[in-house]
């Protein structure tokens, strides 16, 4: 406990020794959530000291049925890991079956709450995600009263917030403070925004390569007149756009903000042209 950070307090008349947490780090305050920005709702996010995460869970959820059990995960790291849950309110087998994974994990070390999610997801082979990842406390607060279990990492920003299902990723922290006819006309948009873009790419295959009647005189001309100059196949000209997406989204985070204006606008220029979408 010394090790740690305690302060060890030996009586002279008592077998025992009082251990006091006087540890101190420094660390980053509470600022924004920066993946997670509101207009209306709170401006507080998760920082990485877990002792700060869970102040903040008690701040807004000020219950004793609030129940925070803290592990150890990593036989050399030692990181703690905070389980947190609603005490008469979540199934008890969620919460058995949460302790079982986690305290049964035979690794050296744990550095963050996204390797801890690999670890404890039901199946390692699907690409799907299974939890949710948050650095909102309110958010987090919110899906414990819904009857959800919380894992927080020490030296992690964001919470795990386990089961999840389909619905959880159509919806935002903002809902909750807006009008519910609004809210449910923004669920809606998002609902038909993720059908977009799973099936559009597939659709405008097959459209415009098997089934040219489907598509309006003046709509076709105007894709022939803009795929006279593109010399590869549609099926080709799909992949360098899913690939360009994401080559710019992997720009603007990994480089400097600087140059990945620069390249935002370059690639936004004809001389960048390489297929109709772009």
């Amino acid at each position: 406990m010394v090790n740690s950070g305690f302060c060890a307090l030996f009586v002279e008349t008592l077998e025992n020794a009082i251990c006091i947490e006087s540890k101190g780090f420094k660390g980053r305050s509470i600022a924004e959530p920066i993946t997670e920005a509101v207009v209306k709702g709170s401006h507080e996010g998760f920082v990485e000291n877990i002792r700060t995460n869970t102040s903040l869970l008690r701040k807004i959820i000020n219950n004793e049925k609030l129940i925070i059990e803290e592990v150890s995960v990593g036989s050399i790291s030692k990181t703690k890991v905070a389980i947190c849950y609603m005490k008469d309110i979540v199934n008890d087998d969620l919460v058995a079956e949460t302790k079982y994974r986690i305290n049964n994990l035979e690794i050296d070390y744990l550095l963050s709450s996204g390797q801890l999610e690999q670890f404890i997801k039901d199946s390692k082979t699907t690409a799907f995600p299974q939890t949710i990842s948050t650095e909102r406390p309110d958010k987090t607060c919110n899906y414990l009263l819904l009857g959800r279990v919380a894992i927080l990492v020490n030296g992690s920003p964001f919470s795990i917030i386990l089961p999840a299902v389909l619905v959880d990723f159509l919806t935002s922290p903002e809902d909750s403070n807006l009008n519910y006819h609004y809210a449910n006309f923004l669920r809606f948009l998002r609902l038909i925004a993720l059908i977009a873009a799973l099936f559009m790419p597939g659709l405008y295959i097959a459209i415009t390569m098997y089934h040219h009647e489907l598509i309006p005189s003046e709509l076709l001309f105007a894709i022939i007149a803009a795929r006279e100059a593109i010399p590869f196949p549609i099926f080709f000209e799909i992949i360098i756009m899913e690939v360009s997406f994401e080559l710019l989204q992997e720009a603007s985070i990994r480089v400097p903000s600087s140059f990945s204006t620069t390249v935002r606008n370059n690639w936004s220029s004809d001389s960048w042209r390489c297929c109709s979408f772009c």
